[in-house]
């Protein structure tokens, strides 16, 4: 119910509005009535009423006055003057106040009433309108974390904007860092983390990430260090640092409060990887370094905190401004990788040489940073081989030779020499494993298809007999025997099929239907194709020979 105060100097008027005006019918109920400017003013200001039915002319405060200062003072009361005068300097006036709506006398029922409906309906719209936006902004800030997090991955990605750009996102966001600032990303990782959430489901591990992600933030807030988010990487918690916790000596103390928390939260322990310290402007190549420090944890073990700085010289920070050199860098290494599992030795000098060669170019480079690159190169194919095939006595006796040389190594030319050795000898063990491997594939192969050849198999059978995938069992039989696997499966039914016409009585169809034909036209169609005549042709010819 809207609720209506009435001001007028004349008695009548507001009899008559009082008894004539359905209120009710209206949605309105009248909460006061004043008699002049003044009296109006203070009952307005106490009552708070939603409507002000005034007369222009009163005294003390005329109407227009009490609505100037009623919308001075940011009430949303919504003023209706009402004038015995035709004056357009009054009609201008009221416009100024912002009033709802102008009544003139002698008061018309019809008139006021319709006045009263228009300002009802205005306050109604308005109110839904305000109901909209509240609803909207509840949204938007419910949605805020999600928001933040999803403008987080972004900056560790790519830069993000000019500085002005990024400085209006980290105030909208609410971030505690400046554009320009110091900062230094760091990458942890829960130890053993699949172990902990093993036989979990989906919601517990989500549940169990959020609980680290909060643990993280808690240290973070109370030193107010920094904050702590999640990527798409499942087990990834990033932790930017800024200020003087850019510093080793204050990160460690970071650090050291989230480990102890987390061991004593659930016996968790984590490892993390720190990456340089740069300008928020460029978090990508931190973020970038800390995910390449966090990578060491297998050889330096669980609750490690791994500085990019152990890896690399940091004065080689420079030149990873160059993203472009930074990103070749980084194929280079994944195509040596993947051509090293292949066994391809061809290939893995070619992509060696030009890896060499690129590191040559770059003299701004230090010497050791170029040793920590072709260190890291032995070290990740290592560790492949370890991980995917066990230890090998050739191998891991070649890799401990290979690391000591290299670190005695002053030349770039010794050190690619000792490199290329000891990625060929890990492509050596691949191609070999490959070869036997390939072969034993193979007859797998071909034994599914003899014992199985009448049931109409298909590649898709085959596939899920020997857990690998169609291309692949197609690529390796191919390469392993000249010849396609639905080649061979047809050559094993042409086979079984001329020994049952030559050395049974069988008819054609029953054939057909023995080797997993839908119909004899088909067999009949297929075996001239391979043979080159029916199958009749071919039973009378052996018949006659």
């Amino acid at each position: 119910m809207l609720t209506v105060i009435l001001a007028d100097d004349d008695y009548l008027v507001k009899e008559i509005l009082c008894d004539t005006i359905p209120w009710s019918e209206l949605g309105m109920e009248v909460i006061g009535l004043a008699e002049n400017g003044q009296e109006a003013l203070e009952l307005c200001m106490e009552r708070q009423p939603d409507i002000l039915v005034t007369d222009i002319k009163m005294p003390f405060y005329n109407g227009l006055e009490v609505a100037n200062q009623l919308m001075e003072s940011g009430m949303r009361t919504k003023t209706v003057l009402i004038s015995g005068v035709q004056d357009f300097n009054y009609a201008r006036l009221a416009l100024n106040v912002q009033a709802a709506g102008y009544i003139l006398k002698p008061i018309q029922l019809k008139e006021v009433v319709s006045v009263l409906k228009k300002v009802r309906d205005a306050i109604e719209m308005e109110f839904q309108r305000e109901q909209v936006l509240k609803r909207l902004e509840q949204q938007l800030e419910e949605n805020m974390a999600l928001m933040r997090d999803k403008f987080l991955n972004q900056l560790m990605m790519e830069q993000v904007g000019s500085d002005e750009e990024l400085q209006e996102r980290l105030d909208y966001f609410r971030l505690p860092f400046q554009a320009g600032q110091d900062m230094v990303v760091a990458v942890a990782e829960i130890d053993e983390y699949d172990l902990k959430v093993k036989n979990k489901g989906v919601e517990r591990v989500h549940f169990f990430n959020f609980s680290i992600k909060n643990l993280i933030e808690q240290v973070l807030d109370n030193y107010q260090a920094g904050i702590c988010f999640t990527t798409a990487r499942e087990n990834e918690f990033v932790i930017l640092l800024s200020g003087d916790y850019c510093h080793e000596m204050r990160m460690a103390q970071i650090f050291e409060s989230i480990e102890q928390l987390l061991l004593e939260f659930d016996g968790i322990t984590i490892s993390i990887g720190v990456g340089h310290c740069v300008s928020m402007e460029a978090a990508s190549l931190s973020y970038n370094r800390a995910c390449n420090a966090i990578g060491y944890k297998f050889y330096t073990g669980n609750g490690s905190i791994i500085h990019i700085n152990d890896i690399a010289d940091s004065n080689a920070m420079g030149t990873l401004n160059d993203m472009n050199g930074s990103a070749k860098l980084g194929e280079l290494q994944k195509l040596l990788l993947d051509e090293i599992k292949m066994g391809n030795k061809p290939r893995v000098k070619q992509a060696l040489e030009q890896y060499g060669m690129l590191l040559t170019g770059a003299t701004q480079l230090s010497q050791d940073y170029i040793r920590g690159l072709f260190l890291e190169l032995i070290i990740t194919a290592y560790r492949e081989i370890c991980e995917t095939e066990g230890e090998s006595a050739e191998v891991t006796a070649n890799y401990s030779t290979s690391m000591e040389s290299i670190m005695r190594d002053e030349t770039l030319t010794d050190i690619k020499k000792h490199v290329s050795a000891m990625l060929l000898c890990i492509a050596d063990y691949y191609g070999a494993k490959y070869n036997k491997k390939h072969h034993v594939l193979v007859e797998r192969i071909k034994n599914y298809v003899n014992q199985n050849y009448m049931d109409n198999i298909s590649l898709a059978d085959i596939a899920n007999e020997i857990y690998m995938s169609t291309s692949y069992l197609c690529a390796v039989f191919k390469r392993e025997t000249g010849e396609t696997i639905n080649e061979y499966i047809i050559e094993t039914k042409m086979g079984s099929a001329k020994k049952l016409l030559k050395n049974t009585k069988m008819k054609v169809h029953e054939i057909a239907e023995h080797l997993g034909y839908e119909n004899a036209h088909y067999f009949s169609y297929s075996f001239k194709k391979y043979a080159g005549e029916t199958p009749q042709q071919y039973r009378n010819k052996q018949q006659l020979g």
